[in-house]
């Protein structure tokens, strides 16, 4: 009888496999990535709206399928105000709703403004899908930095551990972890335009957040590097670049996958935070962040400029941490999944 040898890589797509809360984030995130990268098709086929498109006889209007049921939820609130809900106004609200999303569904391009209209008359579903391709971009662009500054300096600072090499990365390390970081993003992406681009936007962040990665590799390698097949490799007269990339770097490479999974959802609520202070993307290209900053003082009369990149920033931020939760149970051998 012949028995197959399960290779370590094998063992995690088994175990990724058989998690079925991380293969359904794995669907929402492959859907939320789909929508923003197909956004000019969405926008141009099926919505028929432009996100810079201004429509100022159309302002801060609900969303076409509520428009029946809007005045009523706003009875219904203040009714709220008073000590007691009058829910009987609420079977008469989904009625309307979904007879409002019928029609919707029925009409033409450009008929149905899905997630209401902002102060500009722009359809706000269409910037959100457009928000997600600067956000997401951001999000990947982060990572890279600090993947790239975050392992380079990482595996240097522990493979020379205790020597000037080390104590140079780690001043580095504790110098920039000193800086009060918000402030310091908030000064330079106030004074430099440059640092409202996406492109600059996710320097800046990746070249403040690459210490942590750095820092947790200089543990794990510091171990690494005497184990005895470092030994050997350094003894048949292998290069640095050599250990380090061909023999270290692939017995932490699981550390290096799982954070920068997380990095993505950290610099997409990084952007987003800027962005709301003012100091991140600005108009008039759409960003989750932006968009939120721009439904400041609006989320009595108008809700749904709040929760449209609300629930988008949701939805994907909480895809990339049950993928990165996954990721990281399935990369450690030492655990094992339970049916």
């Amino acid at each position: 009888m012949e028995v197959k040898e399960q290779t370590y890589w094998g063992a995690v797509r088994s175990k990724l496999l058989r998690d079925k809360i991380t293969m359904a984030a794995m669907v929402l995130g492959i859907f939320m990535i789909t929508i923003t990268v197909t956004a000019p098709w969405i926008a141009a086929n099926v919505l028929g709206f432009d996100p810079l498109d201004t429509n100022l006889r159309q302002r801060n209007e609900p969303p076409t399928w509520a428009e029946t049921a809007w005045p009523k939820f706003q009875a219904f609130s203040q009714t709220c105000q008073g000590g007691g809900c009058d829910w009987s106004l609420w079977p008469q609200m989904i009625a309307d709703s979904a007879v409002g999303v019928r029609e919707c569904l029925s009409a033409g391009l450009g008929g149905c403004h899905w997630m209401g209209t902002d102060n500009a008359g722009r359809d706000v579903f269409t910037r959100a899908i457009y928000g997600g391709r600067i956000s997401l971009r951001i999000g990947a662009y982060v990572a890279g930095v600090q993947m790239t500054l975050g392992v380079i300096l990482g595996l240097f600072s522990g493979y020379y551990a205790a020597t000037w090499v080390d104590d140079i990365i780690n001043g580095v390390i504790m110098t920039l972890g000193s800086i009060p970081l918000l402030f310091l993003l908030i000064i330079l992406a106030g004074t430099f335009s440059i640092f409202r681009t996406p492109e600059g936007l996710a320097l800046m962040l990746g070249i403040f957040g690459w210490m942590g990665l750095s820092r947790l590799l200089r543990g794990q390698i510091f171990s690494v590097r005497e184990r005895e097949y470092i030994h050997a490799s350094r003894a048949v007269g292998a290069s640095t670049w050599r250990v380090l990339f061909r023999h270290i770097m692939p017995n932490v490479s699981s550390i290096i996958i799982v954070i920068a999974v997380f990095d993505i959802a950290g610099a997409i609520i990084a952007e987003a935070g800027l962005s709301f202070l003012g100091v991140g993307i600005g108009p008039p290209l759409p960003s989750w962040g932006n968009m939120l900053q721009g439904s400041l003082g609006n989320f009595t009369n108008a809700p749904w400029l709040v929760l449209a990149p609300g629930i988008f920033i949701f939805l994907t931020t909480l895809a990339i941490f049950l993928i990165g939760d996954g990721l990281r149970d399935a990369l450690d051998p030492w655990v094992k999944n339970h049916q």
